[in-house]
């Protein structure tokens, strides 16, 4: 009995001395160990393209990313072919779109004058078709390049994952397919209103300068076919919505009608793909930053050695050089998606405000199409941005850094991360960070408010003051007149 309390107090001093130090074992940084075939096939039930393959494949089978066996989940298996029925496909749809482009860049050119521009509605109607099947023209044809290089990336990526397999791999299946989800089935509803409005049997919103209306040899009105079954859908969507590609009405056949329906509908896809798409890869790059801070935290403050500090090091590198070269092959597509949307989201909210004297259903139409675009544009900004957010929260960990653990390993890698910038850019031109939406540190200061708390309404200020002086510029053009 004597004995217990100087034995604990024994014990209570070991144990000081032992957290004092803290020293950290291999084995502790990782949860469970693979081999690196072991964790490639683990990869295959959990990687990034085991969670992103189902949204590409469904991208292929609309023509737009035209990756041969894009649905396995094996990346060494995906190949890209000229000769696969999907490219083949896909160069298809890019002359269909360059064929419209023409036509309506024809339209452009010979109606963006100062009548249009002073007209409700001028601008938009000259420009929209142009801007529309341009942005599909491009996205298209760097998708396609994407897709010639889409497989070795993928393996890149996949090299990249089995080396983090110490640290686990991201599981992003349920964030993906709801996103997905949610911004096809957004995109696609307001793709459907749109078409109801200008092509319901009888309207009374539509516009009268946007309906072909010719006369036969008996000199009697020909007017569109405002019955309910498909062909005349098909007309009324044709020479409503695509009124530039018809001299006059005798030049409009079904055949032709379908084909602009298709394209009309794949063009759709294509613009809000090209938004999931920056999405969907930032939200994995920044899940692969978020798993190298996690267990960093887990060990933060305790004894690591140089061999440790090396492996996070190396890491982190590796994860830095696969940042920048998905960004040397999407860096225009993040312009470009950035570019369109800014334009209609301008091209909306002028609309909104001319349909204000219109119906109440087409007044919410155009509230409800500018509403999403500005969250598409908002999620996209926020989800590329999260990249350069994770990149950063390494920093503090290392800062922790115990000073009988600092060593060269250490000082290298607080050196690279200081230094480095990582973030997804605009051709090159502009980086996808918070400060490209706003300045979050100077807000937070002043306001006293957490980062997360004006993280949606950062982008909404800078966004909203170009648009706003862009809406002046065309509200003062109407008023010319």
């Amino acid at each position: 009995m004597k004995f217990r309390p100087r034995i604990t107090i024994m014990s209570a001093v070991h144990d000081i001395r032992r957290n004092k130090h803290n020293s950290v074992s291999p084995s502790t940084l990782s949860a469970q160990e693979y081999s690196a075939k072991e964790f490639n096939e683990y990869l295959n039930k959990t990687g990034v393209h085991y969670y992103i393959r189902y949204v590409l494949t469904f991208a292929s089978i609309f023509g737009v990313f035209p990756v041969s066996s894009i649905y396995r989940r094996d990346v060494y298996k995906l190949t890209f072919r000229w000769y696969y029925p999907m490219a083949i496909y896909s160069l298809l749809l890019f002359c269909g779109f360059a064929s419209i482009e023409i036509f309506s860049l024809d339209y452009t050119i010979r109606n963006l004058n100062q009548d249009n521009l002073t007209a409700k509605g001028g601008i938009k109607k000259a420009t929209s078709g142009s801007i529309f099947y341009g942005n599909a023209c491009c996205a298209l044809w760097m998708f396609i390049k994407l897709a010639k290089k889409w497989p070795k990336l993928m393996q890149d990526w996949r090299a990249v994952e089995i080396s983090m397999r110490r640290f686990g791999a991201p599981r992003l299946g349920w964030k993906s397919t709801t996103l997905a989800v949610v911004l096809l089935v957004f995109a696609f509803t307001e793709h459907g209103l749109h078409n109801w409005l200008n092509t319901r049997p009888g309207g009374k919103d539509d516009i009268a300068s946007m309906s072909l209306i010719d006369n036969d040899d008996n000199g009697s009105l020909i007017l569109l076919d405002q019955s309910a079954t498909f062909t005349g859908y098909l007309e009324r969507f044709s020479l409503k919505t695509h009124w530039y590609l018809y001299d006059d009405y005798d030049s409009y056949n079904p055949v032709k009608g379908f084909l602009v329906m298709w394209l009309s509908l794949t063009a759709t896809f294509l613009w809000n793909f090209t938004d999931l798409f920056i999405m969907l890869v930032s939200s994995a790059l920044a899940a692969q930053f978020k798993k190298l801070t996690k267990s960093m935290h887990s060990v933060r403050g305790q004894m690591l050695t140089m061999s440790q500090w090396q492996e996070y090091r190396e890491t982190y590198t590796s994860l830095t050089h696969l940042v920048k070269k998905i960004d040397d092959h999407i860096n225009v597509i993040v312009a470009l998606s950035i570019g369109s949307n800014i334009y209609f989201i301008c091209a909306q909210l002028i609309t909104e405000i001319d349909s204000i004297k219109h119906s109440y259903f087409r007044t919410l139409f155009y509230m409800y199409s500018f509403m999403f675009l500005v969250f598409r544009t908002t999620a996209v900004v926020m989800q590329a941005s999260a990249i350069n957010d994770e990149s950063k929260k390494i920093v503090p960990e290392i800062f922790m850094c115990p000073t009988h653990s600092y060593s060269i390993e250490t000082q290298r890698f607080l050196q690279e991360v200081t230094s480095d910038y990582v973030a997804l850019t605009g051709l090159k031109m502009f980086s996808i960070t918070r400060n490209f939406l706003l300045g979050v540190r100077y807000i937070s200061k002043k306001l006293n408010l957490r980062v997360h708390h004006i993280w949606y309404f950062q982008f909404s200020f800078q966004v909203a003051g170009a648009v706003l002086t862009y809406e002046i510029v065309l509200i003062q053009l109407q008023n010319t007149n």
